[in-house]
C-alpha cells in the first residue's frame, strides 16, 4: 500500500507533468494575458502556486521560506493579477521559480518526519482548515489542480488546442 507521501509525490508529479504541458505553447505574450478582465494569465499562475507551495512547505516541515517576500506579495492570492508583463518576472524566471519550489517542496515532504503527521499546523494557518501538518501537505497535492484548472481556460480564451482529450 503506498503512503500518504507516496500519494503527494505522485500528486505533484502530475500535477508538474499537466503545468509544463499546458505551458509550453504559450508566446511569451500570451504567458501574461487574462482570459477575461479580473481573471489570472499563466505567469501569475505559476508565480502563485511556487509561492504557496514555498509557505506551506516551509511552514510544515519547519523551515525558511525560501523565494523573497516581495515575490510572494506580488503573486499572493490576495494580489490583483494585471496584464502588464513588466510588472512580473520573465517568464523564464517564474518558470525557474516554479520548477525550483517544486524541487524545493518534493525535498521538504521527502525527508519530512511521518511521526509528525498529526501534529498541529504553524498558528499563521486557518484550524478549520489547515487542523494538521498533514493537512497542510495534502493542499500541497491538491491547490495546484486548481490552477491548472484556469490554465485550461487561458489556453481556450488564447485559442490553443487541447491539450489532453
Amino acid at each position: 500500500m503506498a503512503s500518504a507521501k507516496d500519494v503527494l509525490l505522485a500528486q505533484l508529479q502530475t500535477g508538474q507533468f499537466l503545468i509544463e504541458k499546458f505551458t509550453a505553447d504559450l508566446s511569451d505574450a500570451d504567458y501574461f494575458k487574462p482570459p477575461t478582465e479580473g481573471t489570472n494569465h499563466a505567469g501569475w499562475l505559476l508565480g502563485h502556486v511556487a509561492c504557496s507551495e514555498d509557505s506551506m512547505g516551509a511552514a510544515a516541515s519547519g523551515s525558511d521560506k525560501r523565494i523573497p517576500e516581495a515575490t510572494h506579495q506580488l503573486f499572493s492570492g490576495s494580489s490583483e493579477c494585471v496584464a502588464d508583463a513588466g510588472r512580473y518576472p520573465s517568464r523564464k524566471e517564474i518558470d525557474e521559480l516554479f520548477k525550483d519550489a517544486r524541487a524545493t517542496l518534493v525535498e521538504r515532504l521527502t525527508t519530512f518526519d511521518d511521526a509528525r503527521w498529526d501534529d498541529a499546523s504553524p498558528e499563521e494557518f486557518p484550524k478549520d482548515f489547515f487542523p494538521t501538518l498533514g493537512s497542510l501537505w495534502t493542499i500541497c497535492g491538491v491547490h495546484q489542480f486548481w490552477h491548472i484548472g484556469h490554465l485550461t481556460v487561458c489556453r481556450a480564451a488564447l485559442k490553443k488546442p487541447r491539450v489532453l482529450s
